[in-house]
């Protein structure tokens, strides 16, 4: 059985996931859009149930060169961020920033009625979008473990 679901507050929402070694150096980033309908703790709900997977399908991309930080060792290292930094207000707004930018390019135009004919419209990524961010363990013997937050 079919029933009417009228979308109340549609809003394009976004996983991110950085894909960190053991030593929580990270070295690629990846995101993946949705549009989701409903309060946001419906939407966190679902975005953090996709999390622990969809990175498997997300297009990743490497850090900017931009970012250069020193090992322990003091060996300086270009095109790395480390798990550390991401929660520290800036970082993921700079780390994320190039993939907010393909996401934005990447809505689809939609179409709808209107006037007795068709109008284009697309969603937009909000300038701050509901956002997880999940760190994908990079394990030495190949395995992806994603580390995802309990919070829904």
């Amino acid at each position: 059985m079919t029933a009417p679901r009228p979308l109340r507050n549609p809003e394009v929402c976004v996983n991110l996931w950085a894909y960190a070694d053991e030593a929580g150096y990270i070295a690629r980033v990846a995101a993946r859009s949705y549009v989701l309908d409903g309060d946001d703790a419906a939407k966190l709900a679902v975005l953090h149930q996709l999390a622990a997977t969809d990175f498997l399908h997300a297009e990743w991309m490497g850090v900017s060169k931009k970012f250069v930080i020193s090992n322990p060792d003091g060996e300086r290292m270009e095109g790395v961020a480390h798990a550390s930094m991401l929660n520290d207000g800036v970082t993921p707004g700079v780390l994320f920033g190039p993939l907010f930018n393909k996401l934005e390019a990447a809505v689809p135009k939609q179409a709808r009625t209107a006037n007795g004919g068709y109008e284009a419209f697309s969603l937009k990524l909000p300038e701050d979008p509901l956002t997880v961010t999940t760190v994908v363990m990079e394990m030495d013997d190949g395995r992806l473990v994603p580390m995802v937050s309990n919070k829904a």
